[in-house]
């Protein structure tokens, strides 16, 4: 009798951690990544971000955004790599993030020891369409030419915030058209086109990047970029 009692002991111990994974996999399943993360749409960085924009006359909700693009993050191209341990390399880190400090379209990480640079101005090795991710990363430095996006679409990086030390955003204002599209029509800043806010979400921890579209709008660039 005890032995047919373990043995349903047992059985009811798989039934039960059976039923768990199987609760934890559907509510995986009943996420939509097609939308923004509710760890971006629910953060400090966002609310402000979209508050302001709503402010300023678009009308734009956060469930209108879509996914576009899911890619990798790291380009050997784009990216330097250094040792703390090189000669040199703690007190140039210490300068640079130094210089940094209180400049606007700069952003720091909660840890202070990282920062986006999204000025759109030509600087160091960057030009105004890119920006980039300087700092500490454990025992390595980091400098990288994190993000960029297309002149031809009139492209404007106008926001960028840290979720934690690891996951940032980017927000864009650019054309809605295909940036390799070479037949696209060209429109100024000064005339009215079609635009687009895009959401760029950066893992570093795990490499990733996702890109999420608003719906569009019409716009003239140079008068609406002065508010945002």
């Amino acid at each position: 009798m005890k032995k047919k009692i373990s043995y349903l002991v047992v059985f009811l111990l798989f039934i039960t951690i059976g039923f768990g994974v199987y609760l934890n996999i559907a509510e995986q399943l009943s996420i939509d990544r097609s939308k923004i993360p509710e760890k971006v749409e629910s953060s400090k960085g966002f609310q402000k971000w979209i508050t302001n924009v709503k402010n300023k006359g678009f009308e734009i909700e956060a469930d209108e955004f879509s996914l576009i693009e899911e890619n990798e993050v790291y380009n050997t191209k784009w990216i330097k790599v250094f040792s703390l341990d090189e000669s040199g390399r703690k007190e140039e880190l210490n300068q640079i993030l130094q210089e940094h400090q209180d400049i606007k379209k700069v952003v720091f990480s909660p840890s202070d020891r990282e920062f986006i640079d999204y000025r759109a101005e030509d600087r160091f090795y960057l030009a105004p369409n890119e920006a980039r991710l300087y700092g500490q990363r454990e025992d390595k430095i980091l400098d990288a030419r994190i993000l960029d996006c297309s002149i031809r679409a009139n492209c404007y990086f106008d926001r960028a915030y840290f979720l934690d030390n690891d996951v940032f955003v980017i927000s864009e204002i650019s054309r809605t058209i295909d940036k390799k599209d070479e037949t696209a029509v060209d429109c100024l800043p000064e005339e009215e086109c079609q635009y687009s806010f895009k959401l760029h979400v950066i893992d570093l921890i795990n490499n990733k990047r996702f890109v999420y579209e608003s719906t569009s709008f019409n716009v003239v660039l140079n008068v609406v970029l002065p508010e945002l």
